[in-house]
């Protein structure tokens, strides 16, 4: 009986105490209310899929899922080599990244505004973000075990650039 109860419970609004007022619903049964987050931009695009291609075919381990930056994250290193990264962030554009120990530099993937952040996390290592939207971004980083922001750039902006076209267009 318990169950029942939570269950019924859940689909009570809290705007009229007292008085059980049923969620309104969206065609496909999905709920709706006045706290419902905004849609992921990305819907289905998982970040694995994204970074798979360039990593696996530089020699790095497979991919796996992270969740260091948001919820939608893959990370691979390549022993003796570094690391790289791939997250799709739906609440925080390009303006809200932290340059860390690094300079952003505006520039451009593809024809989407982007960022360039040699040295975000010390030396040997580089980020580049895409703008999705002003409020959604893609980010490629890299740390490597021995050579130059640069190079660590290099990667990142590789991955970025095969990655751009598989993005959603923003707004």
């Amino acid at each position: 009986m318990s169950a029942l109860l939570a269950v019924g419970l859940s689909a009570c609004s809290t705007e009229n105490p007292g008085n059980a007022t049923p969620v309104q619903t969206q065609p496909g049964g999905t709920s709706v209310s006045a706290s419902t987050a905004p849609e992921d931009v990305f819907g289905k695009l998982k970040a694995c899929d994204l970074l798979e291609p360039t990593s696996t075919a530089k020699g790095f381990d497979p991919p796996a899922e992270e969740t260091y930056e948001s919820d939608n994250g893959c990370g691979t290193r390549k022993y003796g080599y570094g690391s790289v990264t791939l997250y799709l962030v739906p609440e925080a554009g390009i303006d809200q990244l932290s340059a860390g120990q690094g300079t952003k530099i505006p520039t451009k993937v593809g024809e989407r505004d982007a960022v360039e952040i040699p040295g975000d996390a010390g030396k040997q290592a580089c980020t580049v973000a895409i703008a999705v939207t002003p409020n959604a971004r893609m980010t490629a980083s890299t740390g490597l075990n021995k050579g130059t922001n640069e190079e660590a750039c290099a990667l990142s902006r590789e991955i970025a650039t095969a990655a751009e076209p598989k993005l959603p267009k923003g707004s």
